[in-house]
């Protein structure tokens, strides 16, 4: 491990990976090597012109899936693939293996023993096979974990917890917003979002999950339900470029809940949809005990890529002094502002 600025790997040029690198060089840390898959345009290109920089940083953007990952002289590697912990397992392999600390933007890698226990097991001996550390971090860090587990904090008794939010699906791209469903109707939804796993589907439910595991308590049972969400009145969509009309489908209502052996269970209610005129994204936990508490937090929705992407960017040193094994962010602390970022 470097004693000065950390020096960092880049795996994974899309739009989360470009906002990271462009924070990570304005704070003056040096990025040694950058991969992404083959294909799309990206391998053999400048880092810096990819990110749009301006200006090249010297390092070329490489295959993936036919470089060499020995000798990297690196201390983390920050994957921004996908959201799914058995599309990044080789990601993670590679990395891992030549004794890079790992810290994946991507939802399943927030929690990843609520998500699938074998895959789990792998990953975190893995990690300590290579003395590394594995985090998931994103915009869930402080936005729906911390903000959970800081809620329930002054609590001496709590009976049931209510955590409900809303995202603007058209937010981080048009591929996600596809992905909850927008412009589908009522039966395509049924066949591809709740027959079929699809991108969401399955990892919300991680949240509750991590949030009762992070108070000591022993999660029994998770559960998760999608259903689509419907307008009485037609809206806009700018990605398609059209008016969607009452009884389309404009993105996904999830339900999930969690409940433990000591008998508190959080109820989660997420719409990830298109905006109505005037809305903001939102999120609010509701703690029954005593005290009762209530929490809400706001954010811009043109904010929504950059709280994603400095999150992962702050917690970069945290990650690099972490014991090796899965260290999930309820383990590091909140996130803090910091002065003198550059340093």
């Amino acid at each position: 491990m470097s004693l000065g600025k950390p020096r960092i790997v880049i795996y994974g040029v899309g739009q989360f990976g470009t906002y990271i690198t462009r924070m990570i060089v304005e704070r003056g840390w040096p990025i040694v090597a950058a991969f992404n898959r083959a294909g799309s345009g990206k391998v053999g290109v400048d880092l810096g012109q990819l990110t749009g920089l301006g200006r090249e940083l010297g390092v070329v953007v490489q295959d993936s899936d036919t470089a060499s990952y020995q000798n990297l002289d690196a201390d983390l590697a920050i994957v921004t693939t996908t959201d799914r912990l058995a599309e990044n397992l080789p990601a993670y392999r590679r990395l891992m293996g030549a004794g890079l600390k790992v810290l994946c933007h991507g939802a399943e890698s927030n929690f990843p023993w609520g998500n699938d226990a074998a895959l789990a097991m792998e990953i975190d001996r893995l990690a300590k096979e290579n003395n590394v550390t594995f985090t998931g971090s994103g915009v869930w860090d402080t936005y729906r974990i911390w903000t959970g587990i800081l809620a329930t904090g002054p609590c001496t008794e709590i009976r049931s917890i209510f955590h409900e939010s809303f995202s603007d699906a058209s937010c981080t791209g048009k591929e996600l917003m596809l992905a909850v469903g927008v412009g589908m109707t009522p039966g395509q939804y049924q066949e591809e979002c709740v027959r079929k796993q699809g991108l969401i589907g399955g990892y919300y439910k991680t949240v509750p999950h991590h949030v009762l595991t992070a108070m000591g308590l022993t999660v029994t049972e998770t559960s998760e339900h999608r259903e689509p969400v419907l307008f009485d009145t037609p809206v806009y969509c700018e990605h398609l470029g059209m008016e969607l009309q009452p009884g389309t489908v404009v993105g996904t209502r999830i339900v999930a809940k969690a409940n433990s052996r000591e008998g508190v269970s959080v109820l989660m209610h997420h719409e990830g949809r298109l905006a109505r005129h005037g809305e903001t994204e939102y999120m609010f936990w509701q703690i029954d005990g005593k005290p009762s508490v209530k929490l809400t937090m706001h954010r811009d929705m043109a904010d929504t890529v950059h709280l994603s992407s400095a999150s992962i960017v702050k917690r970069i040193r945290d990650v690099i002094a972490a014991p090796s094994g899965i260290r999930p962010v309820s383990q590091l602390g909140p996130l803090r502002y910091a002065s003198g970022a550059r340093t």
